[in-house]
């Protein structure tokens, strides 16, 4: 009896070990030697797609560009989206799939002169641009509210969504101020006043003043005291540090 006991131990001790041995072959290796043929997908995004390329093979990945497609903010020729996403694990050899971005959607500005500025929004709208600042100049023989230019100008081509300010015209005659002394104001807080005002900056300039706050008013023309009438032209010169 004590025979048959032992050598039933022995024989169940080695089938455990058997299975053990089968179960670490065919279960816990597979499992060891997957896991260290696995990858993290890293981010493209901002990438060129050569960039993107060239980060993927040093994984051992394949890189695939699906299609291209118009994206706003995105450089033509960069990484719109992935698949998969980046920080997924893959195993190594899979492919990753990019869209590469064309760049943003252009559209021609319509031309909009001679139009009423609320046809012009009208216009300007169905073709996906808003409306920027609007400034107003008094034109003899012009009707009031009258689109009389626009920058950019009509044909230029502007990203889909783009701003468009509008130059229209004022009825009556064009009322003369004095030109306020504008040094040592805010060219931001200046140009908006003026500007509502019916004036127009023809340019701003900007120069090097040691002491003087950047983009505060160094300089303009017509000079403090001189005639201006509404609608005129306005130059201003802005310090700058460097």
């Amino acid at each position: 009896m004590r025979i048959n006991s032992t050598l039933a131990y022995v024989l169940t001790a080695a089938g455990v070990f058997v299975l053990g041995v089968l179960i670490f072959n065919y279960l816990i290796m597979p499992m060891v030697v997957h896991r260290h043929n696995t990858v993290l997908i890293p981010e493209l995004a901002g990438m060129s797609g050569k960039q993107a390329e060239r980060e993927l093979r040093k994984l051992n990945l394949e890189c695939q560009t699906v299609r291209k497609e118009f994206a706003e903010g995105v450089p033509e020729g960069y990484v719109v989206s992935q698949n998969p996403r980046a920080n997924e694990s893959v195993k190594e050899g899979r492919t990753v799939s990019i869209v590469l971005s064309l760049g943003p959607k252009m559209q021609r500005v319509p031309e909009v002169v001679g139009l009423p500025l609320r046809q012009c929004r009208m216009v300007l709208g169905r073709n996906h641009f808003k409306v920027g600042r609007i400034a107003k100049k008094v034109l003899v023989g012009e009707s009031p509210e009258t689109v009389v230019a626009t920058s950019p100008g009509a044909g230029i081509e502007v990203a889909e969504g783009g701003t468009v300010d509008i130059l229209i015209s004022v009825g009556g005659r064009p009322r003369s101020f004095m030109m306020p002394d504008l040094a040592g104001q805010d060219l931001l807080f200046v140009r908006t006043v003026l500007e509502r005002k019916g004036f127009r900056i023809g340019a701003v300039r900007y120069e090097l003043r040691q002491g003087a706050y950047p983009n505060t008013i160094v300089g303009q023309i017509p000079k403090p005291g001189c005639q201006i009438r509404e609608g005129d032209s306005i130059e201003l010169v802005a310090a700058t540090t460097r």
